[in-house]
């Protein structure tokens, strides 16, 4: 028998995260997030924390030798960039890019010595693209996809990979916190015209663990977005 790959979700609260693995059992799960009700998530355990040290003891402890870090949480401050400041900027970067590098300097020698991992970073497609009001959570995900791709070309020969989700757009905080109009256009600039579905990043993700060969790669699950 296999042993259990045993999957660690940041932003556990996410609602992508909770909707792709309902009913999900082929992984072990433990999520961790700041913000929310932890009482309403029961698609997986789930702990509270404020400091990363909470989640790297937590990692330490664990016994399975295949650990799956899934970086689930972002924040985004609408604003234009003319009247973006400096704290909104810094906030965004801290949340999207420090934290988890603060996070992977702790596991990654525990995922050497194991001589296997997988961090798999995410974040919507329009962040690539570029968007009006998004600039700080545009240029934190476009670090975080250089950061994957340095990572992937240091230790990628440890049996560590690392890619970067491309997410489309899905029934989220985010997405119905847009105006109507802009979600509406969003869909329409999809090539399947329609909104996204969990499976597919459940699809990717469980891919991505089962495939020694990918890393470094940005791999969309957007629907063709452009």
């Amino acid at each position: 028998m296999s042993e259990q790959i045993h999957i660690i979700i940041v932003g556990g609260g996410s609602n992508i995260a909770r909707n792709v693995f309902i009913k999900k059992k082929d992984y072990k799960i433990n999520a961790f997030s700041k913000f929310s009700d932890l009482k309403s998530i029961k698609e997986y355990k789930t702990h509270r924390y404020t400091k990363i040290e909470t989640i790297t003891k937590f990692i330490s402890k664990i016994k399975s030798k295949k650990i799956v870090l899934l970086f689930m949480e972002s924040l985004s401050i609408s604003n234009l960039i003319i009247n973006k400041t400096d704290k909104e900027l810094l906030k965004e970067v801290d949340t999207n890019l420090i934290n988890p590098h603060k996070i992977i300097k702790k596991v990654l020698p525990i995922m050497i010595k194991n001589d296997w991992g997988r961090i798999i970073f995410s974040g919507s497609s329009r962040a690539l693209k570029g968007d009006t009001g998004i600039s700080g959570y545009s240029i934190s995900k476009y670090a975080l996809v250089g950061y994957s791709k340095v990572l992937s070309k240091e230790y990628a020969r440890f049996g560590i990979t690392t890619n970067y989700l491309s997410l489309g757009i899905f029934e989220s905080k985010l997405s119905n916190s847009l105006k109507k109009s802009t979600k509406k256009n969003l869909i329409k600039n999809t090539d399947t015209g329609s909104i996204g579905d969990f499976q597919s990043v459940y699809n990717a993700i469980n891919f991505i663990i089962k495939s020694k060969y990918v890393s470094g790669a940005i791999i969309p699950v957007n629907g063709g977005f452009s």
